[in-house]
């Protein structure tokens, strides 16, 4: 069974190389080679049988409190470029942030639940979805 946790989060960010000049990272970053944030969207999808004993996949607020611990407490009204040590050298697009997101909260689970997908909106066009090291 599958259990969706969607939460919000502020952060600032950039894309840009620094091994690129000004003029390279303006054309295939455009504006967003500057200093911006987003308002983001993020779902966590996790996946495991219902326990019999407690009719839940996992508990939702225990699922919640994971995702600050693990991740929220960490980029919410950050920096990711800046502040964020396990993002430290990684090009902050949707796509990396997810990879790093997962590392972050794939681990310590409760037996039995697993991260099914991450989505992550970065605007209200734009959401990626990832599947994990198994969808690269």
């Amino acid at each position: 069974m599958l259990v969706r946790y969607q939460t919000e989060f502020s952060a600032a960010h950039r894309l840009r190389r620094a091994d690129w000049s000004e003029t390279r990272n303006q054309e295939v970053f455009g504006p967003c080679a500057r200093d911006h944030g987003h308002n983001y969207g993020l779902e966590v999808t996790i996946e495991g049988p219902v326990m019999e004993e407690c009719g839940m996949v996992m508990d939702f607020r225990a699922l919640a409190d994971h995702v600050q611990v693990r991740l929220l407490d960490h980029v919410d009204h950050f920096d990711l470029d800046k502040d964020v040590p396990f993002l430290a050298g990684t090009l902050s697009t949707a796509e990396n942030l997810l990879k790093a997101f997962w590392n972050q909260l794939a681990s310590d689970l409760p037996e039995g639940v697993r991260l099914h997908a991450l989505s992550l909106r970065e605007t209200r066009d734009f959401t990626c979805t990832y599947y994990g090291p198994d969808d690269e």
